[in-house]
């Protein structure tokens, strides 16, 4: 958990670094992309973190029964992700910085919510 800790500040370092290439007047494309490559990686560190406080006891192997039991909801089992609609009531498949954005905010949601209880 602490090298878990640690990889999180080291990449809030580098998402801060980078920021600061990307606001620049002369900063280029790849320094944006590289700005979205660490805030990507910041979320999904973030995440993990979040899903080791919420669910210690649970292994990743042990889900549900598989797409049958889960009417109705993405592959990731946030409902918050299958209501996005986009255009033509069509199911457009999010990019995967969509989806840690979703898991990551349903989660804090949940730890907050458990913590004022």
């Amino acid at each position: 958990m602490d090298g878990l800790k640690e990889q999180i500040e080291q990449a809030r370092d580098r998402v801060a670094h980078f920021r600061l290439r990307a606001e620049r007047p002369c900063a280029r494309l790849e320094d944006e992309y590289a700005l979205e490559k660490a805030r990507t990686r910041l979320l999904t560190l973030e995440l993990k973190c979040l899903r080791s406080q919420v669910k210690p006891n649970e292994h990743p192997g042990t889900k549900g029964q598989g797409r049958t039991s889960q009417q109705g909801r993405s592959s990731t089992g946030n409902p918050a992700v299958s209501r996005i609609m986009r255009t033509k009531h069509e199911h457009l498949r999010l990019s995967a910085r969509e989806q840690a954005e979703a898991s990551f905010a349903a989660l804090k949601k949940k730890t907050k919510t458990s913590e004022e209880c």
